[in-house]
């Protein structure tokens, strides 16, 4: 079994690389090709529209193709993208499906038997994908009114996520559906459309205009989701944002940021200049979600102490045995140099609290994750730090060294 679980950490650590290499060939490809695609331009000496690009001390033009030869192998990047795709679904099952109590379930938003939890996770990522088909074809919205409509599809989800799962787990999912819905743009329509476009290259054939829109309208969504999809990938480093009491909205708003941060670069590479009311907006959008990602401290204690014994006591007993005694109860199973809890070798995420000495070295990280937040301990595997241990730590983690 250890040796399984070590096998498992190792296989971890290979498709995040994976996964972040794909994601960087993908989408960097993605926004290069858009910027040279919006920013064509006839020349004087030839009206086609095209691009130049200088590149390593060398320039290429780039145009639209009228022809092709029969045996012409035409350059797209849908593997990057069905890796990127399959190895963050696998990081998922390992991380979700391996240990559901630590990362997926909040009993205090949805107290989920493990199988359920894991099931109804997995199951949102094909059901969202089913929904932005029928928001696509059958709406009747298009144009920026169904961009509007996705926007709000995404937040929509995001909310519905806070609401059911723990905050780190519901900002990864909600990244990995709309890595669903870019992934599934590319394989049922722009790859179609692309084999559809070569085979009358082919023939010398003009282009369908309905069949380029259509793969056309899925890319541009992609290149709004992109960025929200990296933002929420990252998001589980920052307790913060994920495990703050307004994780969903803040996510909506993250959204609305990456939304207008693309729109922004996207007319600037049409011609259009910079728009900074796009600027303005994503801006107030990200402040926003910062605001209420804002730590509150935990509620005084009552005014009133039963005696004045006690409330002496209350200034003047020693804070670091008290703070020492609610991390080895809450924490030190996992963050421990030798963990006690099944499954981990090695402190987690690096933080050893076994000693005062190491606890006061990670003193911020403490009050992040539980005294600001309730990020951890992980709400489905261990109780909660009450307010009165909370108010304990903010004292400790504040004395002087």
């Amino acid at each position: 079994m250890a040796l399984l679980s070590l096998l498992a950490e190792d296989a971890t650590l290979l498709l995040r690389w994976l996964h972040v290499v794909a994601a960087m060939v993908w989408v960097g490809s993605a926004f290069a090709l858009a910027r040279l695609d919006l920013g064509m331009r006839p020349r004087a000496k030839d009206a086609a529209p095209q691009s130049l690009l200088l590149h390593a001390g060398s320039g290429f033009r780039f145009s639209r193709a009228a022809e092709a030869d029969a045996a012409e192998r035409a350059l797209n990047f849908k593997w990057e993208a069905y890796a990127t795709w399959a190895s963050g679904f696998a990081l998922l099952c390992l991380i979700f499906g391996a240990a559901p109590q630590l990362t997926l379930i909040d009993p205090t938003l949805w107290d989920a038997p493990s199988w359920a939890a894991v099931t109804v996770a997995f199951a949102l990522l094909p059901l969202a994908w089913l929904a932005y088909e029928l928001l696509c074809r059958k709406s009747g919205l298009g144009g920026d009114r169904l961009l509007l409509a996705l926007y709000g599809f995404s937040a929509a989800l995001g909310l519905l996520l806070a609401a059911l799962f723990a905050g780190r787990a519901a900002l990864l999912l909600l990244g990995a559906i709309l890595a669903t819905l870019m992934t599934a743009n590319i394989a049922h329509v722009i790859v179609p459309a692309q084999k559809r476009r070569l085979a009358t290259l082919r023939a010398g054939l003009p282009a369908d205009a309905d069949d380029a829109k259509g793969a056309a309208t899925r890319a541009l969504y992609n290149q709004y989701l992109a960025l929200p999809v990296v933002f929420f990938m990252l998001s589980g480093h920052a307790p913060l944002v994920f495990a703050g009491p307004h994780n969903g909205v803040a996510a909506a708003l993250f959204l609305a940021a990456g939304f207008a941060i693309r729109r922004f670069f996207l007319q600037r590479a049409r011609g259009f200049g910079a728009n900074w009311g796009l600027a303005a907006a994503a801006a107030v959008a990200i402040a926003l979600a910062l605001w209420l990602c804002t730590p509150s401290e935990p509620s005084p204690e009552k005014a009133a102490a039963q005696s004045a014994g006690e409330a002496i006591a209350s200034v003047l007993r020693p804070e670091g045995p008290a703070a020492q005694a609610i991390v080895e109860r809450h924490c030190v199973a996992c963050h421990a140099k030798t963990p006690l809890h099944p499954g981990f070798f090695h402190a987690a995420a690096g933080l050893d609290f076994s000693d005062a000495a190491r606890m006061r070295r990670y003193r911020g990280e403490i009050l992040r994750a539980a005294v600001y937040t309730r990020a951890m301990p992980p709400p489905g595997a261990a109780s909660p730090i009450d307010a009165d241990e909370q108010r304990v730590l903010l004292r400790w983690a504040r004395a002087p060294d």
